[in-house]
């Protein structure tokens, strides 16, 4: 099996490249890149075999074994227990054909992002052949090495006792990878130049040949550490195996911690063997490095899946030879090569998840390099949020395939059950159980239940890099790597643990083992509930979380260049914007632009590019909102919080000279805005619509802003001399969460109007009411106050006359209450003086008091004249170029959606629209948000009703006060930052 995966896999790529290269020439980039669709085709498949082939396998095992040894107390592989084909299959089906698509999987992977990143270095620019086949020369050496390793296996050493077996099989891995070092030495000299160039992220890198070396060596030393490590917390020979079998003592539940207790333990040692093995490649040969450190751990690939599958074939064979009546001896030499092979079978999978992990990171370069991204910087939103998420993924598919399992075995308990309770004589061996049905069962559940977590995997890049960009699809490959990698290798060792923990005491083989046994003792008992649990950690969720991190790395990495141009509008916004405007003119030529977000929008707005290098940029949502009068009227909403927002749409340009200017539109706050805007912007001139943003010149500046308690007005901001002039007078804004329409008239009287909802709010002058022009009179500068001006209004009285001993009475008074000390000595201490104290009768010094000035002229003002600079300007509300429409704005929370956009010349027009949107779907909005509201405060209610009974009382409550005191002084502190941030904005 080994071989012929390994060598098929090399000669299709081989032949593949030959085909392809026929077409791409001496186009080494592009050649690759398409090669890369030959690694997401066999993770496509291993998802198929190694989650299917597992649900399939342990519904059938654990539903087996439930029954059938615990309940029935009858062998395993018993012929009377209705589920023990379906279990046999299932060995072929999730460890044989699983495991094989699974290491094929990496190995095609690696292979691809291997070259990949090879195509981008100085081997492709120089057309170097060899060179550029190193990936595809090392899996060819490794697969002479590995049948040269055969000999150690078959010839060399004879096998004369059970106990020789596993030390022969394992023999085999050290062997084989002392000769893939020599070999790999001999390809790395030999087939590349002593020195080139890598291209890392940007930057050339000098590599020599023997830092590849190192590379391919390291990663395939790595993987021996990896398996090794893997058969020590895994074979019962050792004392971590052991000491989960002595647990069993106590019952289940003990067994059940120190497995666990085990395979977080057992993580420690291959994560720095992976890491070691990452910082040295990654320093030698960058991404290439590690690319070939991976292929460097599957390059025995022969020789891993040849002992990886000597387990299921041996306990394939103990199941036919029990189903066949055969002798006990044949039993027992079958379980002794199980036995063996179940370390071996942990050792594989100890590989193939340390692969998986140096294999997805080479992918998350290679499409890191595609993508065209420079830095992934953790610290950006867009990239922690995809990490967090990113990490949560393997908990989450781990949860599909063990509730997947637990389903399918459900139904299969309910089988064998089913047909234990109602079959005469099938407990006894005088009636056939109905084998087909169990199989049936299995085969469906595998099929149904892989629904869920394969559509995780393959969904997961595409919503991802089309809604959240390449940045945010970079943080979740890397959070799901970390994560995914060591979920798997805890799983899987927990469940070989358990496993080998309940054949250690079956066995009986040592003195401590016997005083366990025997089977069926309480011990033994509890170290098959152990093993019943393990059975879908080691061989279904564990090992598919390999399929997991690789699948989502390279199908990221084969769509890379779609991801990278989303957001980018493949239509010409002008050639629609001409268009639409066209349309306009035949039915009302008093119409510039009107926008309801129908299907389209999308070819009429340009998205900015503004702040995206600081990955602060927001993502608009085409919705209708949470709460709506009417779900097919979409409108654009903001997305993310603390984000800026930037987008425009272009229109025919115009002059509202001699005509009225309305402008008006619809926004809702969704999010029961604290701080941030909802206002909208005309755009004079040549705008570039992809560097719009906050420092572009607007002609216009409309429509709400709110921030904290202090700021709740509407916005009307005119440019006039490329100076932006505020509104003087106070209009408040609407600051609930329903829509509201703001509109903004400008007459050619140099009149304007705001209404809100079609009432009007405000009116008045351009000219009194903006600070556009100069002031038509100005202070005289020449002017100067009389020498003998009184502006003194208050003077004292003449006639107020002070007291008499008024100034004798002390300011303070010796204390009356003030005793000299007993102890006090007048010849040592001097004499005594009782302390002062404020004389109550003291006023202070003396003023008279203020009497009204009779002859107060006033505060003196300088006369005003003609302001030399004052020129009036008739066109003062006139904008000649109106152009473009734009939003732009900082959200701290997001959720503002706009809708119903007009630029237009009729204020009827106007008026009509509004009522035709908003005027009509307002009622069924308003009772949609009350329905929203009333529905959380009852899950509220609930939420508090539930939390009366708990018993946590004193303590608890305590802690939910101060948390609810820390928030709220949080909340306070981040309302005053955010207000600052908008004052400075």
């Amino acid at each position: 099996m080994g071989f012929l995966l390994s060598a098929n896999g090399l000669l299709v790529l081989y032949i593949t490249i030959i085909l392809f290269k026929l077409y791409y020439g001496d186009d080494w980039e592009g050649l690759y890149e398409s090669i890369t669709g030959y690694g997401l085709g066999g993770s496509s498949m291993a998802l198929f075999g190694r989650v299917g082939g597992g649900i399939y396998t342990k519904a059938a095992d654990v539903g087996a074994d439930l029954v059938g040894k615990v309940e029935r107390n009858i062998p395993e592989d018993d012929p009377r227990n209705p589920a023990v084909i379906a279990d046999n299959v299932g060995d072929n089906v999730g460890d044989i054909a699983g495991m094989g698509s699974d290491l094929f999987g990496s190995y095609a992977e690696s292979s691809c992002a291997a070259l990949f990143v090879a195509s981008i270095s100085s081997f492709g620019i120089t057309h170097d052949y060899t060179a550029m086949s190193f990936p595809l020369i090392i899996s060819s050496v490794g697969i002479v090495v590995c049948l040269v390793t055969t000999l150690f296996a078959t010839d060399l050493f004879e096998i004369k006792d059970v106990s020789e077996i596993e030390p022969s099989l394992k023999r085999q891995l050290v062997v084989s990878t002392i000769l893939m070092t020599v070999g790999i030495a001999m390809v790395s000299f030999f087939a590349l130049p002593s020195e080139f160039t890598l291209f890392n992220f940007g930057t050339e890198k000098a590599v020599k040949n023997w830092h590849l070396f190192f590379c391919v060596s390291i990663g395939l030393w790595a993987g021996l550490v990896i398996g090794y490590t893997t058969e020590y917390y895994t074979s019962n020979a050792y004392s971590p195996v052991q000491d989960v079998a002595d647990s069993c003592r106590t019952g289940a539940a003990t067994n059940v911690i120190f497995g666990l207790a085990l395979g977080y333990k057992s993580v420690i040692i291959p994560i720095f063997a992976i890491a070691i093995a990452i910082y040295v490649s990654f320093s030698l040969a960058a991404m290439y490095g590690i690319a070939v450190a991976a292929l460097g751990m599957l390059s025995t690939i022969a020789t891993g899946l040849a002992i990886d599958a000597y387990g299921p074939i041996s306990d394939n064979a103990g199941g036919i030879a029990e189903m066949a009546g055969m002798s006990h001896k044949i039993r027992e030499r079958t379980d002794a090569l199980d036995a063996a092979g179940n370390t071996t079978a942990a050792i594989g999978k100890g590989f193939a998840i340390g692969s998986a992990a140096l294999v997805s990171l080479a992918l998350f370069g290679a499409f890191v390099s595609r993508a065209g991204i420079k830095t992934v910087d953790v610290l950006t939103p867009k990239v922690f949020i995809g990490l967090i998420v990113g990490a949560m993924l393997p908990y989450w598919f781990s949860a599909m395939t063990m509730k997947s399992v637990g389903s399918a075995a459900l139904k299969m308990v309910e089988e064998v059950r089913r047909q234990f309770n109602t079959i005469p004589g099938l407990m006894e061996g005088r009636a056939k159980p109905d084998y087909a049905n169990c199989v049936k069962i299995s085969t469906d559940a595998s099929l149904r239940e892989m629904i869920p977590p394969g559509a995780l995997v393959m969904l997961t890049p595409l919503i991802a890099g089309t809604l959240f960009g390449v940045e945010t699809l970079a943080g979740v490959l890397a959070g799901s790597l970390v994560s995914g990698v060591q979920v798997a290798i805890s799983a899987s060792n927990t469940g070989g643990a358990w496993d080998n923990a309940k054949k250690y005491i079956e066995a009986g083989a040592s003195e401590h083992a016997k005083t366990l046994g025997p089977k069926g003792s309480d011990a033994h008992k509890a170290a098959v509930i152990g093993d019943t649990i393990g059975d879908p950690l080691k061989d279904t969720s564990g090992p598919s979380l390999n399929i997991l991190i690789k699948l989502m790395a390279v199908e990221s990495l084969v769509f890379a260049p779609f991801f990278a141009a989303h957001g980018v509008e493949m239509a010409n916004p002008k050639l629609l914007s001409l268009i639409l405007f066209s349309l306009f003119a035949i039915t009302s030529a008093k119409v510039f632009f009107e926008e309801r977000f129908e299907d389209g929008w999308e070819n009429r707005w340009v998205v900015s590019d503004w702040k995206k290098d600081e990955n602060t940029a927001g993502v608009w949502n085409h919705t209708s909102g949470k709460w709506n009068g009417d779900p097919n009227d979409k409108g654009i909403q903001t997305s993310e919080d603390y984000r800026f927002y930037a987008i425009s749409a272009e229109f025919p340009e115009f002059s509202n000279k001699d005509q009225t200017l309305v402008f008006q539109f619809s926004v809702k706050h969704e999010q029961k805005l604290d701080c941030g805007g909802g206002y909208m912007k005309l755009l004079s001139g040549e705008v570039d619509q992809k560097k719009f943003g906050g420092d572009t010149s607007y002609s216009i500046m409309f429509g709400p802003d709110i921030c904290g308690y202090s700021t709740k007005k509407v916005h009307a901001i005119l440019n006039y001399n490329e100076t932006n002039h505020l509104i003087k007078k106070e209009v408040p804004c609407e600051t609930d969460q329903l829509s509201h329409v703001y509109t903004f008239i400008i007459r050619p009287d140099a009149t304007y109007s705001i209404l809100i909802d079609n009432v009007e709010k405000q009116t008045g002058s351009l000219y009194s009411d903006w600070d556009l022009l100069p002031p038509k009179q100005i202070k005289d500068p020449e002017a100067k106050k009389p020498e003998d001006w009184d502006d003194k209004e208050y003077i004292p009285d003449p006639e107020d006359k002070k007291p008499e001993g008024y100034d004798d009475i002390p300011k303070e008074l010796p204390d009356p209450d003030a005793k000299k000390p007993e102890d006090w000595e007048d010849e040592e201490d001097g004499e005594w003086t009782a302390p002062t104290i404020p004389n109550p009768e003291y006023k202070g010094p003396w003023k008279a008091k203020k009497i009204k000035n009779p002859n107060y002229q006033g505060k003196w003002k300088a006369p005003k004249i003609d302001n030399p600079d004052y020129k009036d300007d008739p066109e003062l509300y006139v904008y000649p170029s109106l152009r473009y429409v734009g939003i732009e704005l900082w959200q701290v929370k997001s959720g503002t959606l706009f809708d119903n956009v007009l630029v237009s010349d009729d204020p009827e027009y106007a008026k009509q629209l509004a009522e035709e949107t908003w005027g009509k779907q307002k009622d069924a909005e308003k009772a949609a948000f009350e329905e929203a509201e009333k529905k959380k405060v009852e899950e509220e209610a609930g939420e508090d009703a539930a939390g009366s009974d708990a018993e946590d009382e004193d303590e608890g409550e305590t802690s939910d006060v101060e948390g609810e005191d820390s928030d709220a002084e949080t909340k306070d502190k981040d309302g005053g930052d955010d207000e600052e941030l908008h004052d400075e904005l």
